[in-house]
């Protein structure tokens, strides 16, 4: 928006410069103008032309410098990838990528996707696969930034591609939706791999996924997380909180979704909304 209104006022003195060199005479007796008239004429319009030039230059840098941030000042949105949690398939999160759609985000800038095993393998081997469909997204849409928006286990595949793999400089925002951040109570699914990994705080990979800090490369990366006082599936309900997230979001009282609900739920998806738009042009 900077650099278009300093183009406009370039345009705009630059025709008030250049207008009183070709202006008609005033007296219909003055037949020329002195030639050192002119050429002090001349001098000053380049000088101040030279001035409005290095003012659009200025200007110009002034304009957003964040992939996201100029993705949002061209009117489109840093693509999200939205990856349902263990045993869960792409269609899980087709009232997320509707409810985006509908919002305003092009379809060709929204995806779904899960790993091979749908998150119940080794979580370290689900966050390699998610490297190479993060690259085959940011090749696709010439994005060089994507959103994840994940669910449930999924959060922590996410977290170990940002912190272990090549996520950092790739990933714009991280949006966590119940995920059993510090491990669950209800873990009787412990024939999967990958509910063993999350099955108490205290698991080699939590422990190794949590230190030094739960938010890995938040310099870069902004955080939310979104839990329900409602979810029996991810339990405790702090279990979702990251410690130096940029927000951790608690939906309480008898209408807040269970763990199921919560990805289709329009309260919670109006707060993904707001996060993801609010940091596109920050």
């Amino acid at each position: 928006m900077l650099f278009r209104s300093s183009s406009s006022l370039f345009r705009s003195s630059s025709s008030a410069l250049t207008t009183p060199s070709g202006a008609t005479p005033a007296s219909a007796g003055v037949r020329r103008c002195s030639w050192s008239r002119r050429t002090l004429s001349a001098a000053i319009a380049a000088a101040l032309t030279t001035g409005l030039l290095g003012l659009v230059s200025q200007t110009s840098s002034a304009t957003p410098h964040s992939p996201a941030a100029a993705a949002a000042a061209a009117g489109e949105h840093v693509p999200v990838i939205m990856i349902p949690g263990m045993t869960g398939t792409p269609s899980y999160m087709n009232s997320m990528k509707s409810n985006l759609q509908t919002n305003g985000w092009p379809a060709s800038r929204l995806f779904t996707w899960t790993d091979t095993s749908r998150m119940t393998q080794d979580l370290a081997k689900a966050a390699q696969e998610l490297s190479a469909k993060v690259d085959e997204v940011r090749s696709r849409t010439g994005a060089s930034k994507v959103v994840l928006a994940t669910w449930s286990a999924s959060t922590l595949a996410a977290r170990y591609y940002i912190k272990n793999l090549d996520g950092a400089d790739k990933v714009s925002q991280y949006i966590g939706f119940a995920g059993p951040q510090h491990g669950t109570t209800n873990n009787g699914c412990q024939w999967y791999v990958s509910c063993q990994q999350f099955a108490s705080p205290n698991t080699p990979f939590l422990r190794a996924l949590n230190s030094p800090t739960e938010v890995p490369f938040n310099d870069k990366i902004d955080y939310l997380t979104i839990r329900s006082a409602n979810d029996i599936n991810a339990v405790p309900v702090d279990t979702a909180v990251l410690a130096g997230a940029d927000e951790n979001y608690l939906m309480s009282g008898p209408m807040a979704p269970n763990h199921f609900q919560i990805v289709s739920n329009s309260t919670a998806l109006a707060k993904m909304r707001s996060f993801i738009t609010a940091h596109e042009i920050a």
